[in-house]
């Protein structure tokens, strides 16, 4: 048996519901002990009876289609069904909910194989790894999901295989002409007979020349033909052409081979993006016709089975997720479930699709597509794509707001460039020098920044709470109202002042944008824990800034790497200066350094970029310090010994332990404090160079966590501050002393 094999009992059709019904009845039944099973075979027609059967005969069982839905659509509809008003919030707190129903209840999934708005979705998958197993995890709900496609059960899944009953179904073709395999191969399951056409070019084509629009109209208009003989298995849609049966659709799929598929979709994908000019409209390709549709929710999909004769190659998608021009027209969802598609279950750094990613965990979920391009906008600005940002302001969509300027920290950013000015709680409108200005008020430790507001330039501060204006800016910062610069019936002299001045509106979005909305000229100042930016909005924009703010109740849609500007340079010792100011560095003079260090690299980091002074999360460097880079004797009860002799030279505090360079070999360690020391892994870093550098990593993690209230980008945040500190030093990265923090700071 192999690894991916679920255990699956075989049943008649005929004794199905009789089966699942005494699984129901008796809570010992060692059949699915997990609380869900799947039902698996016999065709869709026949699982879709025995689970209606089931339904009927157990009294307040919920049932739902998933066919064509998203995870978080069939689980939002279970939980309306089970009269669950915490999903109205979002989140998950809607499993404390369930652990509390009077009673236990069943809840019955069809065609949970054909969720998704494409063919190859991972809708399905996400469902039966995450929401399905979350939804039955320690609650009290039983679930049957029908899953009549075996390959997306796991090891340890369980269920029923059914046998087929009755008459054989009605004999296919002895051989599927070429105009039905290509339509299999669609993946939006309706199909314009323009698209149709075009997948027909693609199945028949030896090279990846473009098919002539001549060609494809003697095509179209050859599979009405094709149709008219095939409509015992094919169906006329209003906006195409689609199968009577998925299931044929299927087994189609299955049986072409992976180079003629992976030709289909390069095809298909070059296809649609010439479409591009003809589709434009101002709400989104979708908006305008069938084949807009087809495009909007297709388009990712193919891009993302088009480069697979090498498994982990995603060039082609990649391609597409870089052009603005093109991802605004996509729905949120279908960027995510391509990108999903491609990479594995993850998603890259520094695209629109990780921004769709981390957007979604904060349920920043747009209806509309203009207002989802809008965001996508924002995000790229602050990351400084500047090629994404003018590609999609030439897309043809119609911006309800777009970003102007920012100093703000998207969702997955960790950068040091994204920790100024932190968080923002709330903003006034005021003058420097008689310019327009934006005070930004920061918590929960009080201090204010002035930011010019046409171009979001540093103009003052941060000033702390107890000195809120410096005397000498007293003729600088004056109300909007004041006559000019100097007014002093204008000047603002004490935080009072300014808190009198933030305006009672409403917030952009309950904790990713919480301070109320400024409007400066004619901008609108955003702020909230990752800082404050400006739009420039269109008329009538409050009706499509604003968001729920409801965090999905199915959970992260994929893991997606950290957010960088675009142009940021690998992480290196020099971040450290940006983290906690070039002033806070002290180089050491050659001829003061200890003669026992003689490796090469350790001297010339401490000669030339030196170290900073700071005591910040438990560690503490001090080069004014008197014992630093004094020798060390390592201690004689140490729980291990290192690989050198030494010497050891001081160069500050660790939680509780020492730390120490290796004068020898320039190794870093970090010496336990006592017996009963928590830390595992003595040897942080394979030289001074990488400590400095896993040091300013390991800040700006620590930082940016004081400012995240999302337990999803919390998480994430986590494996980025982990995996950044591998890539700079494998070996040194595996001590416990770099994530201890992280992982036990409650």
């Amino acid at each position: 048996m192999s690894s991916n094999t679920p255990v699956l009992e075989t049943v008649s059709v005929q004794a199905a519901a009789g089966r699942l019904v005494r699984w129901w009845q008796d809570t010992a039944d060692p059949l699915a002990p997990g609380g869900w099973l799947s039902l698996v075979g016999a065709g869709a027609a026949d699982g879709g009876r025995v689970l209606r059967e089931v339904g009927a005969q157990v009294a307040s069982s919920v049932l739902v289609d998933a066919a064509e839905r998203t995870a978080e659509e069939v689980l939002a509809e279970v939980l309306a069904a089970l009269g669950l008003e915490s999903r109205r919030y979002g989140g998950l707190r809607w499993i404390s909910e369930v652990r509390v129903l009077p009673e236990r209840r069943l809840v019955l999934l069809t065609q949970v194989h054909r969720m998704g708005r494409t063919r190859r979705s991972c809708e399905a998958e996400r469902l039966l790894t995450g929401t399905l197993k979350a939804l039955c995890a320690r609650t009290g709900l039983q679930v049957i999901a029908q899953v009549d496609a075996p390959g997306l059960l796991r090891s340890g899944d369980a269920g029923l295989r059914l046998e087929p009953a009755g008459a054989d179904p009605a004999p296919a073709p002895p051989a599927w002409p070429d105009e039905v395999r290509a339509l299999a191969l669609a993946e939006p399951r309706t199909v314009p007979p323009r698209a149709w056409a075009a997948l027909v070019a693609g199945l028949r084509a030896d090279d990846d020349r473009p098919v002539t629009e001549e060609a494809l109209q003697a095509t179209e208009d050859a599979l009405q033909a094709v149709l008219a003989e095939h409509d015992r298995w094919l169906v006329r849609r209003d906006d195409g052409v689609g199968f009577v049966d998925e299931a044929v659709a299927g087994s189609l799929r299955r049986e072409t081979a992976p180079e003629t598929v992976t030709r289909v979709n390069r095809h298909m994908t070059a296809w649609l993006r010439t479409l591009a000019p003809e589709l434009a409209h101002p709400d989104g390709w979708a908006a305008s016709g069938a084949l807009g549709t087809y495009a909007a929710a297709g388009l990712a999909m193919h891009a993302a089975q088009a480069d697979h004769e090498q498994k982990w190659t995603t060039r082609t998608l990649d391609e597409l997720v870089a052009r603005g021009d093109l991802v605004a027209h996509l729905p949120q969802t279908a960027l995510l479930d391509a990108a999903r598609c491609a990479h594995y279950g993850g998603i890259g750094s520094n695209s629109a699709a990780a921004d769709a990613a981390y957007l979604w965990d904060y349920g920043v979920v747009p209806a509309t597509q203009p207002a989802w391009a809008a965001w996508l906008h924002l995000m790229a600005t602050a990351r400084g794509d500047d090629d994404f940002v003018a590609g999609l302001l030439a897309s043809g969509i119609r911006l309800p707001w777009k970003a102007v300027w920012t100093r703000w920290r998207p969702p997955g950013g960790f950068h040091a460039s994204f920790l100024a000015p932190g968080v923002v709680g709330e903003t006034a409108e005021v003058r420097w020098h008689g310019r327009p200005a934006v005070a930004a008020l920061g918590t929960p430790e009080v201090d204010v920044s002035i930011w010019d507001a046409q171009t979001g330039e540093p103009l003052a501060g941060p000033w702390p709470e107890d000195s809120v204006v410096p005397e000498d800016a007293h003729t600088a910062l004056t109300r909007p109202d004041a006559s000019g610069a100097g007014d002093a019936a204008g000047a603002i002299t004490t935080l009072a002042e300014l808190e009198d001045a933030v305006p009672a509106t409403d917030m952009g979005h309950p904790s990713l944008l919480f301070a109320p909305v400024l409007t400066v000229g004619d901008l609108a100042i955003l702020g909230g824990p990752g800082g404050l930016f400006a739009l420039a909005p269109a008329k009538g924009w409050e009706e499509t800034a604003g968001t729920p703010g409801r965090a999905p109740l199915s959970g992260p849609y994929a893991a997606a790497g950290p957010t960088t500007p675009r142009h940021a340079a690998p992480p290196a010792a020099a971040d450290l200066r940006a983290v906690v100011s070039e002033a806070a560095f002290h180089p050491v003079k050659e001829d003061q350094l200890p003669p026992g260090l003689e490796e090469d690299g350790a001297r010339q980091v401490l000669a030339g970029l030196g170290i900073p002074a700071f005591d910040e999360s438990g560690l503490r460097l001090n080069p004014g310090d008197d014992a630093f880079l004094t020798e060390f004797p390592w201690p004689d009860d140490a729980p291990e010994d290192p690989d050198s002799e030494g010497p050891f030279f001081h160069l500050g505090r660790w939680m509780g332990g020492d730390v120490v360079l290796d004068g020898t070999a320039g190794e870093v360690y970090r010496v336990p404090g006592d017996e009963d020391d928590p830390v595992d892994g003595m040897l942080v870093a394979s030289s001074l160079e990488n400590f400095l550098a896993m040091t300013a990593q390991w800040l700006i993690g620590l930082r940016i966590s004081a400012t995240v209230d999302n337990s999803d980008e919390q998480y994430a945040l986590r494996q980025h501050v982990s995996g950044e500190l591998w890539m700079i030093d494998d070996t040194g990265s595996q001590s416990d002393a770099w994530m201890y923090i992280f992982e036990n700071d409650s």
